[in-house]
C-alpha cells in the first residue's frame, strides 16, 4: 500500500487543487490556460475490466462560463516503475475520453534518480507520438524563502521545505506557513517536513522550533514542543551524541512517532482501548510506526491501524 510520504505529498496537492496548474506553468515552463477556477475531478479511470487504474489526483481547470480548459493529472512517485510508462497513458487518455478536454500529466519525484527516470519520454507508437511527462523534482522545486509566499502557498513551502531543508530562510518560511494551517493539518506537515530532512538539518528543524531561534516563536511551535514530542527528540538528540548519533536519533524519533499516532487518533475522538495503546507504545519498529501513522489519519476506530 502507498507509504505515508506519497499519501502526504498526495494530499498537499488536493488540498489547494490551483497549486498543480501553478507549478505546472511557473515551475515547469508548461503552458496552461488563463483560468477561473480550479477543481478536483475523478481520479479512477476503471474502465470496464476489473483491473482498476487511478491515478493519484486530477485537478479540472475551467473559465469563467464553467467550460472545461485543461485536465491536469498529477501522479506522486517514489521510485521507478516500469508500469507506468504503460498506465500513465493509459489515465491520459481515459480522462481526455471522460471529460473531453485537453490533458497533461505532472509527476512529482522525492529525487533525482526518480526524477530522471521520469523525465524520459514515452513513445507511444513507433516513429509517432511520443509523451513526455512534467516532473517536479528535487532540481527544480521552487526555493520558498518569502514568508508571506510561503503563507500564500503554504502547501509548497512544505514541499519547498522537504527538498531544500538545508537551508534555514526555507525552514523558517515554512513554520511560518504552518502556524496560519488547521492544527490537525499542522502535525501532519510538520511531520512530512522532518522525515525528509538530513540529520543535521532535521536538529536544526527541531532545535529552532525549541528554543526560538530565529524569531520562531509560533503558537504552534510552542504547543507542538509543550505537548512532549521535544521530550523524545531530546533524548534523541542527546543519545545520538553520546552513543551514536543515527542510533539515538532513530530511539528518540520512534518514541515521537508513538505520541503522533496517539495524539492523531485522539484529535479524531478515536477510542483507544489498553491493548491497542501497549501495542502502539510498546512498538520501536520505525517503519512499523510510519505505517500505523499513516493509517491514523483516516482510521474510524484503532482496530483499522494493525489491519
Amino acid at each position: 500500500m502507498p507509504g505515508f510520504d506519497h499519501e502526504l505529498q498526495v494530499r498537499l496537492l488536493q488540498n489547494r487543487p490551483s497549486l498543480v496548474p501553478l507549478m505546472l506553468r511557473d515551475t515547469l515552463g508548461f503552458p496552461v490556460p488563463d483560468f477561473a477556477r480550479a477543481e478536483l475531478g475523478c481520479g479512477d479511470h476503471t474502465k470496464l475490466k476489473p483491473t482498476p487504474f487511478k491515478s493519484d489526483n486530477v485537478v479540472v481547470l475551467y473559465d469563467s462560463d464553467g467550460r472545461k480548459l485543461l485536465a491536469i493529472l498529477s501522479e506522486v512517485q517514489q521510485k521507478k516503475d516500469d508500469d507506468k510508462p504503460y498506465t500513465w497513458p493509459l489515465y491520459l487518455a481515459t480522462v481526455r475520453d471522460q471529460l473531453r478536454c485537453p490533458v497533461r500529466l505532472m509527476v512529482v519525484c522525492p529525487d533525482t534518480a526518480t526524477e530522471r527516470w521520469a523525465r524520459r519520454p514515452i513513445e507511444l507508437e513507433t516513429g509517432g507520438a511520443v509523451l513526455r511527462p512534467a516532473v517536479l523534482g528535487p532540481s527544480n522545486t521552487p526555493v520558498v524563502d518569502d514568508i508571506d509566499r510561503a503563507k500564500r502557498l503554504p502547501e509548497l513551502a512544505v514541499l519547498s521545505a522537504a527538498a531544500h531543508g538545508d537551508n534555514p530562510a526555507v525552514l523558517k518560511a515554512a513554520e511560518s506557513a504552518l502556524d496560519d494551517l488547521p492544527e490537525h493539518t499542522r502535525l501532519i506537515y510538520y511531520d512530512f517536513i522532518e522525515s525528509k530532512l538530513s540529520v543535521a538539518a532535521r536538529l536544526m528543524w527541531e532545535e529552532l522550533m525549541a528554543t526560538g531561534t530565529y524569531e520562531w516563536q509560533s503558537d504552534f511551535a510552542r504547543k507542538y514542543v509543550g505537548q512532549g514530542r521535544e521530550e523524545g527528540r531530546a533524548q534523541g538528540r542527546e543519545e545520538g551524541r553520546e552513543e551514536g548519533r543515527e542510533e539515538g536519533l532513530e530511539e528518540g524519533l520512534a518514541k515521537g512517532r508513538r505520541e503522533d499516532i496517539l495524539r492523531l487518533l485522539e484529535a479524531h475522538e478515536v477510542a483507544v482501548e489498553a491493548s491497542a495503546r501497549s501495542r502502539i507504545e510498546d512498538c520501536s519498529d520505525l517503519e512499523q510506526l510510519d505505517t500505523w501513522f499513516t493509517r491514523a489519519i483516516s482510521a474510524r476506530s484503532a482496530d483499522e491501524l494493525f489491519d
